[in-house]
């Protein structure tokens, strides 16, 4: 990185986080640089920046220019864009309060991430919920078909893809459909990785994201969904969580048949199962420790939406 001189940075010392993700102390101060393999993907996230930019209180870290004013830095065949270091910690989703303060903090995201502009709409994709989820479900059946790791485990992968089976049966296609429409026309964007690892909290009562690889055009409820998904094993499944949340909007989810029927799709442990048969023996190790410990509380929560969702019908 000493190329960075002639991009206006007195370099002091630096370290890869990743492989495209640098921290780099500099006399003027601290930054993170993020490489891209294209020149246009860099651009689009520099380009993104520019609406959060607009607010007094950004609620996503945001990209800026080099001293001499220029956007991106070329090295080492990547292309790297520079933004300050934001100092702070990733939530953590066993305390209570993080939980709450992270489902705000999605909250404040959104109302700032309602693009009004075809210039910023137009850098992202949308998706559809149940196509996306059919691929996710339809790998995990081929993927536990290939490994057998127990005739415990074998059970258990049986039990999942019941689950995904009646969840994927259940959902509204055609609501969902209008739901990702309507999200089109008013311009919502979601984050689309909501895991503790991409908030930073800077101060008590100070916390944004981070991270801007998976913004998509669809409803901001997706962003809220995932993000239950990602607190519930943390807290054995237990539903008296969602409420210490304090969010009026998440309790209304919670009435909805299509947003409770989606919480039934286990959805994070096809993810981290796929990624696991790709990985090998050890991340398969892992996942088997973790879903032993959550089936349980899991399967006693989808119980009892089930039930909820019986009693609708």
């Amino acid at each position: 990185m000493s190329s960075l001189t002639g991009k206006g940075l007195d370099v002091i010392s630096h370290y890869f986080v990743k492989y495209n993700v640098c921290i780099v102390e500099t006399k003027a101060g601290v930054y993170v640089l993020k490489g891209f393999s294209r020149k246009d993907e860099c651009m689009e996230q520099l380009k993104l920046s520019q609406w959060y930019s607009q607010y007094d209180h950004p609620m996503m870290g945001v990209y800026t220019t080099y001293p001499t004013g220029k956007n991106v830095h070329y090295f080492d065949h990547m292309y790297w864009g520079i933004m300050p270091f934001y100092k702070g910690d990733e939530l953590d989703l066993n305390d209570e309060k993080d939980v709450r303060d992270g489902i705000h903090a999605i909250r404040k995201f959104h109302a700032q991430s309602v693009y009004t502009s075809d210039s910023y709409l137009s850098l992202l994709s949308s998706y559809s919920l149940i196509e996306k989820w059919t691929k996710r479900f339809n790998a995990f059946k081929r993927n536990s078909k290939k490994h057998s790791i127990s005739a415990e485990m074998d059970e258990a992968f049986q039990e999942m893809i019941a689950w995904g089976k009646w969840s994927l049966s259940q959902l509204n296609r055609k609501e969902l459909e209008r739901m990702e429409q309507e999200a089109q026309e008013k311009g919502e964007v979601c984050h689309g990785d909501v895991a503790p690892h991409n908030f930073m909290r800077r101060s008590e009562d100070d916390v944004i994201l981070i991270d801007y690889d998976l913004f998509s055009v669809v409803p901001h409820d997706y962003d809220i969904l995932q993000y239950v998904n990602r607190v519930m094993p943390y807290w054995d499944w237990a539903p008296s969580i969602l409420q210490k949340c304090e969010d009026p909007e998440l309790v209304a989810l919670l009435k909805k048949k299509w947003f409770l029927t989606a919480l039934v799709f286990p959805t994070d442990l096809y993810r981290e199962w796929n990624r696991a048969f790709e990985a090998g023996k050890e991340q398969i190790k892992e996942m088997t420790i973790f879903t032993e410990d959550d089936l349980s509380y899991r399967r006693k929560f989808i119980r009892r939406i089930q039930e909820v969702i019986s009693k609708k019908s």
